[in-house]
């Protein structure tokens, strides 16, 4: 039984895990329900990989100048092969996008790519391969051990590239000084 719905909230990584790809991580709870969870980190670019590289092997000979230049992210460990698109909510496809909440939305199908590359995509958007996903309870258990910060606030932090500071930046949104964590003291 779900007591609260994580839908629209940041998970912050606590010093209760420190390795691995959750290690100073923040994901985007993007479905939360009796099935199980499902979010994307938002703070850890795939270095070699640019979204132009990915834009070739898809087939488009011609570049979205706005978006040439941006990273691809790991969403996560599971379907690390599939490409979602976290996006304003102006963008949105019938059945195929998932509102997060009121500002912010999820498509993973090829059809928010051909609208990029056409101009007609969406204001503002981060692109990852493969997602988080927790089953029945996972997700609660692991809040209950500390191993995760829960926010409602993220102001600038899902579009922002700056991804050296994104944990850092969330912590602080919520009163946490990272300096101050027993795990990561001397390390933020």
């Amino acid at each position: 039984m779900i007591n609260e719905n994580y839908k629209g909230k940041l998970l912050i990584s606590s010093p209760e895990i420190s390795d691995g790809v959750f290690d100073k991580s923040i994901i985007l709870i993007c479905e939360h329900d009796a099935s199980g969870t499902m979010g994307f980190i938002l703070n850890k670019p795939l270095i070699n990989v640019s979204l132009e590289a990915i834009w070739t092997n898809i087939g488009y000979e011609k570049k979205n100048p706005y978006f040439t230049n941006e990273y691809i992210c790991i969403g996560g460990p599971l379907a690390s092969n599939a490409m979602f698109v976290i996006h304003s909510s102006e963008y949105f496809i019938d059945k195929k996008t998932i509102k997060v909440c009121e500002e912010i939305s999820v498509t993973g199908t090829k059809e928010i790519t051909d609208d990029i590359q056409k101009g007609q995509g969406p204001r503002k958007a981060i692109f990852l391969l493969g997602y988080s996903g927790w089953i029945p309870g996972q997700l609660e258990d692991e809040i209950m051990r500390d191993s995760w910060f829960v926010s409602e606030k993220f102001q600038n932090l899902i579009f922002s590239v700056d991804y050296q500071t994104k944990w850092t930046d969330a912590l602080l949104l919520i009163g946490i000084d990272p300096s101050k964590l027993s795990s990561y003291a001397g390390s933020s």
